[in-house]
């Protein structure tokens, strides 16, 4: 497995295997200045990628946004590889990720990681509206927490509404 940071494979492939708009995947990449791709190679081919950027919250933090691994090479660790050198990259002590409640693959990927799994809607309204805002979760029901708890890390900072307003606001928007 080979490790490469390459923007436009990653979007690419996120096209390719994620079921929803990648209009956020490339808005986040283009306008975010903390935020890269990773892509995975095997024998040349690119197999899996993902998406993260950091935030600055209580603590510096890194959200894994997008991670797809292609069907025929799902099962075989490449996506817990992407998570594990994500983290490595970010260096940060607080790490997020949302997802859909019923999506098996993904809570069995970061709870096997050590996160800490929260459903958006149990959680106080102030702490779910800046973690919203800070992964533009919204079409999702879960979040995943590795580092810190949901009260301890959800600080309102200008980062935040910059970040939601320029790479989930106005890619919703269309503008």
């Amino acid at each position: 497995m080979e490790f490469v940071i390459d923007r436009e494979t990653a979007l690419r492939l996120v096209g390719l295997y994620y079921r929803g708009p990648v209009k956020y995947a490339k808005a986040v990449l283009e306008r975010w200045p903390g935020s890269n791709a990773v892509t995975v190679y095997i024998d040349g081919e690119p197999v899996g990628a993902e998406v993260f950027y950091a935030v600055r919250l209580a603590e510096m933090t890194c959200v894994h946004y997008y991670i797809v691994v292609a069907p025929k090479h799902r099962r075989r660790g490449i996506a817990t590889s992407l998570v594990r050198y994500v983290e490595g990259l970010c260096g940060a002590s607080t790490y997020l990720a949302t997802s859909a409640i019923d999506n098996v693959a993904v809570a069995r990927l970061f709870e096997k990681l050590g996160y800490a799994r929260h459903a958006w809607r149990e959680l106080p309204p102030s702490v779910r509206e800046v973690l919203l805002k800070a992964t533009c979760g919204y079409d999702d029901d879960v979040l995943y927490i590795k580092g810190g708890k949901p009260e301890e890390i959800a600080a309102y900072t200008g980062d935040v509404e910059v970040l939601w307003r320029e790479t989930c606001l106005k890619p919703y928007l269309g503008v």
